[in-house]
C-alpha cells in the first residue's frame, strides 16, 4: 500500500473527535466557569478556534455532510435522523472522506457513533472506506448494556445490543462506553504503523441522553464532583462531559508517548447543539444563543470547534466555516484535491494564513417533512429563516441549569494540572494565563440581556425572520422590515437552494430489522450481495402517516419499492447560481416556495 503521497511531502496524521449533542456553554473555553473542560481548553488555546463554525441541526445530516462534503438535502439526507429500522443511509454512490484519505495511503479507523446506513453491509462503515469499526452503528445507545431502545412513532419499541468489533457484537463488553471507546482509540495509535498516516475518526456518544430509564448515566463507582453546580441534573451532566475531557487528554497523551503528535492535527467539534428539553434532553445549554438540538437556530447549529497542530499560530478564527468544509479542508491539508462539485470549501491556507474565509454563504438547515417545513439560511453577516416552525424549542433554554450555588473551582490552575498540559510542557509549549484569559475572552458571547419575557421572532408561510448575526448571534432583533431587501436577495437565494433538494419520501421502518430476530442484536436485515435491487427488497414493513399512526396497507411481505436516492440528476456546477422557481414543481419543492415567491 502507498503511504505518502510523495518523496518531498509527507501527509499529517490526523484524529478527529467529534462528541454528540455538546452545546456552546458545556465548555469552558466559551467562558463557563460551571463545567471545567481543561484537557479540551489546553488543546483549544494552542489551536484555531473556530469561532463562526456551523454544524446540521441533528445527528446523521451532520455526519453526512462531514463524510461527503456535500449539504444533506442533496442526498435525501436532511431532517429527522435516521431510525436504525430504517433502509436508508448516504447514498452508495458517493465517495467519503476515508476513501478520499486511503487514496492517499492512510490507514483509516472509526471509533464511536456512524449513524448514516446500517440496513445493508454495504452501507456499514468498512464497507465506505474505514479499515475498521469499533462502536455503534445507529443513533445512540445506553452507556452500560450498550442497548439501543428504539421507539417508533406508534409506541411499539424494539431493542437490543449495538456495540460492535467490525461485525463482532460485543457482548461481553463491561466497560463504561467513554473508557471502551477511548481504550480502543489508544489501542489504535499504540498499535500504529508510523510508514503510513493515520485517519482517526473518534466519535463519541457522549453527552448523548441514553435511554430513557437512565437519561443521564455519569460513569459509576465514584463520587459525583461539580458540587457548585445548583442543578442535579446538570450536575450529572457534567460529570459525563468530564469524562469525555478526560478522553481528550488520554488520547494526546497517546500519541505523544508514540511520537506522533508533533505530526497529527486534532480536530475537535460537537455534532449539533445541546437538546437542553424535548427528545432524548441531556441539560446541555446552548446560551447565549437561541433554540435547541433540531432548530434552525444558532443554538442548534453553532457549535464548539476547533483544529490544533504543533505548528500553528493559535488564534481565535471568525471565518465562516461549515462542517461540510472539513472534507476538502482535510484532503488539502494532507496534499490531495476533490476531483468533483461539492458544497464544501477548502479553508486550509485560510485558516493557518489567518486570512478571510472563502465560504461566503452557509444553507443553514432545511424540514421538509409534513409536520415542519422551514429553512435557515446565512450569506455574510444575515441570517433569515423561513417557513413553519411551529411546535419547535425557539426561545431560550437552560438558565436555570447555569445557577452555582458554591465557590466555582479556580480555572488556571485546572488548566496547568491535566493530562494535554503535561504532554505539552514536554514539547516545550506552556499557558500563560494573560494570553489564556484573552483567549477566553475573545471565545465568549455575552447575553444580550435576561431571556425570559423576550418578544421573540418567529416566521410565519408569509413573514420570515432576518439578523445581523455578527451583532445580534443571539437572534433578539428581527431585520426584516428595516432590511427587506436585504431579505428579499437571501430569500431568493434560499429558494434557489431549496429547489436542489432530493426529497426523502415517507418514513418506512421495517418489522425485519427487529433485533428479536438476531438474538436481541442490530444487524443488517437486507441481504442484497448477490445484485438485487438496491432500491426493492423483499421485506416486511411499516409506512408512518403524519398523524404518527401505521399504514396498515403497507403491512405485508410483499416486495416492495424503496424510496431510490440516486435518481435525480444535480448539476453541482450550478450549486452558487440562483435559479428560477417554478410554483408548478410543487410536488418537489412545496407549496412553501410558491408562497414564499408571492410575497415578494
Amino acid at each position: 500500500m502507498k503511504c505518502a503521497t510523495s518523496a518531498i511531502y509527507q501527509s499529517p496524521n490526523i484524529v478527529f473527535i467529534m462528541v454528540d449533542d455538546m452545546g456552546w456553554n458545556d465548555v469552558s473555553f466559551h467562558g463557563s466557569d460551571q463545567i471545567i473542560t481543561p484537557n479540551i481548553d489546553n488543546l483549544a488555546y494552542q489551536s484555531i478556534i473556530l469561532q463562526q463554525y456551523y454544524s446540521e441541526a441533528i445527528c446523521t445530516p451532520a455526519r453526512t455532510a462531514l463524510l461527503t462534503g456535500k449539504y444533506p438535502m442533496r442526498l435525501g439526507m436532511h431532517g429527522m435522523p435516521l431510525f436504525n429500522s430504517e433502509d436508508r443511509g448516504i447514498p452508495l454512490t458517493e465517495k467519503l472522506l476515508p476513501s478520499y484519505l486511503k487514496d492517499l495511503g492512510y490507514t483509516t479507523h472509526l471509533v464511536g457513533k456512524w449513524h448514516v446506513g446500517m440496513s445493508r453491509e454495504q452501507y456499514l462503515p468498512t464497507s465506505r472506506g474505514y479499515d475498521t469499526h469499533y462502536g455503534m452503528r445507529g443513533g445512540f445507545i445506553d452507556y452500560y448494556t450498550y442497548n439501543k431502545i428504539e421507539t417508533w412513532p406508534n409506541g411499539r419499541q424494539h431493542f437490543g445490543l449495538d456495540l460492535f468489533d467490525n461485525d463482532i457484537p460485543q457482548d461481553e463488553e463491561q466497560r463504561y462506553i467513554v473508557d471502551a471507546l477511548t481504550d480502543r482509540a489508544v489501542k489504535i495509535i499504540r498499535r500504529h504503523n508510523s510508514s503510513c498516516p493515520l485517519f482517526l475518526h473518534v466519535t463519541h456518544n457522549a453527552p448523548h441522553a441514553g435511554n430513557d430509564g437512565a437519561a443521564l448515566q455519569p460513569p459509576l463507582y465514584s463520587s459525583v464532583r461539580h458540587r457548585h453546580i445548583a442543578n442535579s441534573n446538570r450536575r450529572l451532566y457534567a460529570e459525563v462531559v468530564s469524562k469525555v475531557d478526560q478522553s481528550v487528554g488520554e488520547i494526546v497523551k497517546a500519541l505523544s508517548d508514540m511520537n506522533m503528535l508533533e505530526d497529527t492535527i486534532i480536530i475537535f467539534a460537537s455534532d449539533n447543539g445541546a437538546p437542553t428539553l424535548g427528545d432524548f434532553p441531556n441539560w446541555g445549554v446552548n446560551l447565549p444563543f437561541r433554540g435547541k438540538k433540531n432548530t434552525p437556530w444558532e443554538g442548534g447549529v453553532r457549535v464548539p470547534a476547533f483544529i490544533w497542530h504543533t505548528s500553528f499560530r493559535p488564534k481565535v478564527w471568525t471565518g465562516l466555516m461549515h462542517i461540510t468544509d472539513w472534507m476538502p479542508t482535510l484532503i488539502a491539508a494532507a496534499g490531495g484535491t476533490i476531483d468533483k462539485e461539492i458544497d464544501g470549501v477548502d479553508q486550509w491556507q485560510s485558516m493557518i494564513r489567518d486570512a478571510k474565509s472563502l465560504r461566503k454563504e452557509v444553507l443553514i438547515a432545511v424540514e421538509d417533512s409534513d409536520r415542519n417545513v422551514y429553512a435557515a439560511y446565512r450569506a455574510g453577516d444575515y441570517k433569515i429563516v423561513v417557513g413553519n416552525v411551529s411546535g419547535l424549542n425557539n426561545g431560550y433554554y437552560g438558565e436555570n441549569y447555569m445557577a452555582i450555588k458554591s465557590q466555582t473551582p479556580e480555572y488556571f490552575p485546572l488548566l496547568q494540572n491535566c493530562e494535554v498540559a503535561r504532554v505539552f510542557e514536554k514539547i516545550g509549549i506552556y499557558l500563560h494565563r494573560q494570553e489564556v484569559m484573552a483567549t477566553r475572552r475573545a471565545t465568549t458571547i455575552k447575553p444580550q440581556g435576561p431571556v425570559t419575557n423576550v418578544t421573540l421572532c418567529e416566521p410565519t408561510p408569509t413573514r420570515g425572520c432576518l439578523y445581523n448575526i455578527l451583532q445580534d448571534p443571539s437572534e433578539r432583533r428581527d431585520l426584516w422590515e428595516k432590511a427587506n431587501n436585504i431579505a428579499v436577495m437571501l430569500t431568493s437565494r434560499l429558494r434557489s437552494l431549496w429547489s436542489m433538494q432530493q426529497r426523502r419520501g415517507p418514513l418506512v421502518l421495517s418489522l425485519d430489522s427487529d433485533p428479536v430476530n438476531f438474538n436481541y442484536t442490530w444487524r443488517p436485515w437486507i441481504n442484497d450481495r448477490n445484485g438485487s435491487d438496491l432500491n426493492e427488497v423483499n421485506t416486511r414493513h411499516e409506512s408512518i402517516k403524519s398523524d404518527g399512526t401505521f399504514d396498515k396497507n403497507s403491512q405485508t411481505s410483499d416486495k416492495k419499492t424503496y424510496p431510490k436516492f440516486n435518481d435525480r440528476k444535480i448539476n453541482y456546477k450550478n450549486i452558487t447560481m440562483a435559479t428560477v422557481v417554478n410554483c408548478e414543481g410543487a410536488t418537489v419543492i412545496r407549496n412553501f416556495l410558491c408562497i414564499l415567491r408571492s410575497v415578494f
